[in-house]
């Protein structure tokens, strides 16, 4: 077997399980190695082959970045996707890439592209230039979990021309078992007994029939079969635990309570009380104004408002103040936000109150260069905060730290367990402390107890196909 990097134990067990068949699904725990893992079973594979990994934005530059290099050990030319190819210089590098026949080859592309007609269009060229087997990758696989969901069409349907298919996720149940549907299909039409996402839910979802106004829809209360789903992942899915086959430190849970400022307290009734009327005036209330409330509600709890215009105004709150606590004795410190504002308002904070220390900011807006740098800041010890919203949940290693605090959560399991394995995973010698930040008997309190029942609904399927496999 080729290995550039000495595999654990249970990452050799992996690779010699997979490494003869066409698919296969990594549903192993953020932190484990599944990157690793996959990489060698290619790498084990054939002499040459064409591999195309596909990954939410910005985790496909980190293949590029970090993976392959330190665990790809045969030759190999890596394209990475950055945009539509326009210009001459890049048509000519994309042309010399498709036309390398001497070694193995590597696209990598993020999910969103594949929306465009040029993301789409670019991974098919790559597809009908291959001349060895063909390997497609989906890190985060529940990038296409939704089978309405134009970017998971595109994905099947470049997967047909794949010799050997593998999809790559610690958190592969989200929502529901439902979820399971697509990721299943990508790897083989015959995975799952099941031809269409119709004739799945009506074998493991429990459905009623509910009205609202004239209006008559089939609701989803329950889940059946768990135990029937579970067999038949098992042949072609592997579970791995971190706690199964790493000597990782324990995690430690806290809720820190926190108390409404009076002016915020004023701001929040007054908005719950609009709900309350609302929903009893009897009108029709959609499922998107419900939510937008609620959005509402939770932002109010965080120390802003937005206005029907979409302008976002700060509230005073002691939320913030329960940081700067936190902050005084902690560092290095990471800050996970639901909200944008909520990472510009703490920055603006911690730079009064802490003038000397670096912070780094991980959002969506910021610049894939920018955030890689940022990384790499806080890793080397230049600075002592980062703050982030749910674009640094995967694929980032922030093991230098061990205190991770929630200053607002949104209603993702996804989102919620892949940032606690950014700081605990290999490397990481302290025990892990997360801190969530609420106000009892809030939206608070509710976006954390929904998420503990989405943890616990995955585990009976992931659960019991550990018991499986053993």
């Amino acid at each position: 077997m080729i290995y550039k990097t000495k595999p654990f134990k249970h990452q050799e067990d992996a690779v010699r399980r997979f490494v003869d068949k066409p698919y296969g699904a990594l549903f192993c725990e953020m932190g484990t190695g599944k990157t690793k893992i996959v990489l060698d079973i290619v790498q084990n594979s054939e002499d040459l082959v064409d591999v195309v990994v596909i990954a939410p934005n910005g985790l496909h530059h980190n293949w590029a970045i970090n993976e392959i290099p330190r665990h790809y050990e045969k030759p190999v030319d890596v394209f990475c996707w950055k945009g539509p190819i326009k210009t001459i210089k890049a048509k000519k590098e994309f042309k010399w890439f498709l036309n390398e026949k001497d070694k193995s080859r590597m696209i990598l592309i993020n999910v969103e592209a594949l929306r465009t007609a040029s993301g789409f269009n670019t991974v098919s060229q790559f597809l009908e230039s291959a001349t060895h087997e063909i390997h497609m990758i989906v890190d985060e696989s529940t990038c296409i979990k939704n089978p309405k969901a134009i970017q998971t069409k595109r994905v099947l349907e470049l997967s047909q021309k794949a010799n050997c298919k593998w999809i790559l996720n610690g958190t592969p149940i989200t929502q529901s078992p439902l979820d399971l549907f697509s990721q299943c299909r990508f790897l083989d039409k015959n995975a799952v007994p099941y031809n269409t996402y119709t004739a799945f839910k009506h074998a493991f979802a429990v459905e009623t029939v509910m009205t609202m106004g004239s209006r008559a829809f089939r609701k989803i209360i329950g889940y059946q079969n768990l135990e029937q789903l579970t067999k038949i992942l098992e042949p072609f899915s592997l579970r791995i635990e971190k706690k199964d086959c790493l000597d990782l430190p324990d995690k430690t849970f806290v809720k820190q309570a926190i108390e409404l400022h009076p002016q915020q307290k004023r701001v929040y009734d007054s908005m719950k009380d609009d709900c309350l009327a609302m929903l009893q005036s009897g009108e029709l209330v959609t499922s998107t104004l419900a939510l937008t409330k609620i959005v509402k509600l939770h932002q109010i709890l965080t120390g802003f408002v937005t206005d029907d215009e979409g302008t976002e105004h700060a509230i005073e709150n002691n939320r913030i103040a329960s940081l700067m606590q936190i902050a005084e004795t902690t560092k290095p410190l990471v800050v996970f936000c639901a909200y944008k504002f909520n990472v510009a308002q703490i920055k603006a904070e911690l730079k009064k109150k802490f003038p000397e220390s670096k912070i780094v900011e991980y959002t969506g807006n910021i610049s894939s260069s920018a955030r890689n740098a940022g990384v790499e800041q806080f890793q080397s010890g230049e600075a002592d905060f980062f703050l982030a919203t749910s674009a640094a949940a995967k694929g980032l290693t922030l093991h230098r730290a061990s205190t991770m605090v929630y200053y607002s959560n949104n209603y993702s399991l996804e989102t919620r367990l892949q940032s606690q394995d950014r700081i605990h995973r290999i490397g990481q010698n302290n025990k892990c402390t997360y801190i969530d930040l609420v106000v009892p008997n809030t939206v608070d309190d509710a976006i954390l107890k929904r998420l503990k029942q989405k943890k616990e609904l995955s585990s009976m399927v992931l659960d019991d196909l550990i018991e499986l496999i053993k």
